[in-house]
């Protein structure tokens, strides 16, 4: 039999490159690039070195970056020394003020309150050696208008922030981007 489409050859060709990728491990569909050796994770959980913030910030922290990882690879975690290791410090938390340069209208500055959130991560990949890193720094913000009540909004700034930093770390870990 022989097909006469040559978009249908193509894609045929595409599709059987592709898995022929999985299978040898180089590519994934759930979009991460780690060895097929590496069946395990560990996440030792985050301590800080900041008095500010909520004191569960370090457990919440530990628990998307399990999520994360657990939701974009066929990993299973291990308590400690799993085939791939993280372990970190929130090493800031702080808000500044800043100012939205305009409204909708165009005028009327606005305060604005940017909470920063740094952490260190040591990511160790004994498959692949030049992938790990130790004490490598991510840091990402959010805002809220000064004149939303803190105890109220923080709480959500903290997770939209630890979502940033998650995507970060994986993707300069298991995405080695």
């Amino acid at each position: 039999m022989r097909l006469k489409s040559p978009i249908l050859t193509n894609s045929l060709y595409l599709v059987f490159s592709l898995l022929g990728l999985h299978s040898c491990g180089l590519f994934t569909f759930l979009g991460t690039s780690l060895s097929p050796d590496v069946k395990t994770f560990s996440v030792q959980t985050f301590y800080t070195e900041v008095t500010d913030g909520p004191i569960d910030m370090p457990q919440k922290l530990t628990e998307a970056l399990v999520t994360k990882i657990s939701r974009i690879t066929s990993l299973t975690r291990e308590e400690k020394d799993g085939d791939i290791q993280y372990e970190g410090i929130i090493k800031s938390f702080s808000y500044t003020t800043a100012f939205n340069t305009k409204n909708e209208q165009g005028h009327n500055l606005k305060e604005v309150q940017r909470l920063t959130i740094t952490i260190e991560v040591a990511y160790l990949n004994p498959t692949d050696e030049e992938s790990s890193f130790k004490k490598k720094q991510f840091s990402a913000s959010a805002d809220m208008l000064s004149t939303e009540n803190k105890l109220e909004k923080e709480p959500e700034l903290i997770k939209e922030i630890f979502n940033k930093l998650v995507d970060d770390i994986c993707s300069k870990s298991i995405d080695n981007w």
